[in-house]
């Protein structure tokens, strides 16, 4: 049996399905992975809430109050007197995902990192803003830094680049792994406008609050990024990538793709002309004919192709966008990081 104490950094939509989530598997990860997962706080912009463990934590209907409301919540506390006072463990990053900066991650990371902590995120920007950086400061204070969360999250892109495919050349990698617009063309495949298809995803809670980055095709972008340079090794930098997303899309262009019997997609795509050419990073829409594995890919799911020398090509889907997905796979990174036998 082994204790892990946890800090949670961001406490949105992810931050919230973490927090609740790690409640209810407390006792599966014990009696199955012999984990003690004890969240001992909790860090957002307007404070700090201190914790005994993951037994005792406030309800989430507390947590979510306001900080005037809830004397839990402190504004002297701060990531280092928590990552000082707990000693080791696993940091978890749900802060929202500046693709510009890489902040606020960029900078809770590299603490964490150079304190000693495992780093366990779902924010992009600072992988694709630092990727060298971060990966150098775990590398010298011999901790992981694991980003499930943030390469489509319930879909497992890394764990079966790394090691379900260890020996093998992968030669190229195209996915559909942003649940929004995947949930718009599918909507929109269906007969709803571009407005109607995106009012409906904000509604079922699939789309962000401010879905930009997702219909501009840049949150496709970043994961393929994070994914091509954890899997083969590559330094692509998110201003390399060549990216368009579903702006501009009418009914009549969905409408003329149904005629053609194909079917739209966005997808990310990692290839090179070449074993000796740079790896190159696009985004944008394709017609992909019916028995392409992706074409059937519908909703907020998600699904990636492996293209491989000697295991021919590997297809994973499903994974749809939801902050309970994105929880698992920040709790399944955690686990990795300490189970002996995963």
């Amino acid at each position: 049996m082994q204790k892990v104490n946890i800090i949670l950094v961001g406490f949105g939509r992810v931050g919230r399905a973490f927090y609740e989530l790690l409640k209810e598997k407390y006792d599966y990860c014990r009696e199955r992975y012999g984990l003690f997962l004890e969240l001992r706080g909790i860090i957002r912009k307007s404070g700090a809430v201190l914790l005994s463990g993951t037994r005792k934590m406030v309800s989430e209907a507390e947590a979510g109050k306001e900080k005037s409301e809830l004397s839990g919540w402190v504004q002297t506390f701060s990531l280092v007197d928590l990552l000082e006072e707990f000693k080791s463990g696993v940091l978890v990053d749900c802060t929202p995902s500046d693709l510009n900066t890489g902040e606020p991650g960029f900078s809770l990371m590299k603490t964490a990192l150079s304190s000693g902590w495992h780093v366990v995120t779902a924010s992009k920007g600072a992988l694709v803003v630092h990727p060298s950086e971060l990966a150098a400061e775990a590398r010298q204070h011999q901790v992981a830094l694991k980003a499930s969360g943030a390469t489509a999250a319930a879909l497992p892109t890394l764990d079966v680049g790394l090691h379900s495919l260890a020996g093998a050349e992968i030669l190229a990698i195209e996915g559909i792994l942003n649940g929004t617009t995947n949930y718009i063309l599918t909507r929109m495949s269906e007969g709803l406008s571009f407005s109607r298809a995106l009012m409906e995803a904000s509604e079922k809670g699939i789309a962000e609050p401010n879905p930009v980055q997702d219909i501009e095709g840049w949150d496709t972008a970043a994961k393929m990024i994070i994914i091509a340079n954890r899997v083969l090794g590559t330094e692509i930098k998110l201003s390399e990538a060549r990216v368009n997303g579903i702006n501009g899309l009418t009914e009549e262009i969905m409408a003329k793709a149904a005629r053609l019997g194909k079917t739209i997609k966005l997808i990310g795509r990692c290839s090179r002309e070449t074993p000796e050419a740079p790896w190159k990073v696009e985004v944008g829409l394709a017609l992909l004919n019916p028995d392409h594995p992706l074409a059937a890919v519908d909703g907020s799911n998600k699904g990636i192709i492996f293209y491989t020398d000697c295991m021919g090509y590997i297809v994973l889907a499903g994974g749809k966008s939801d902050p309970r997905g994105a929880a698992a796979a920040l709790i399944k990174d955690i686990i990795s990081i300490y189970w002996r036998d995963f």
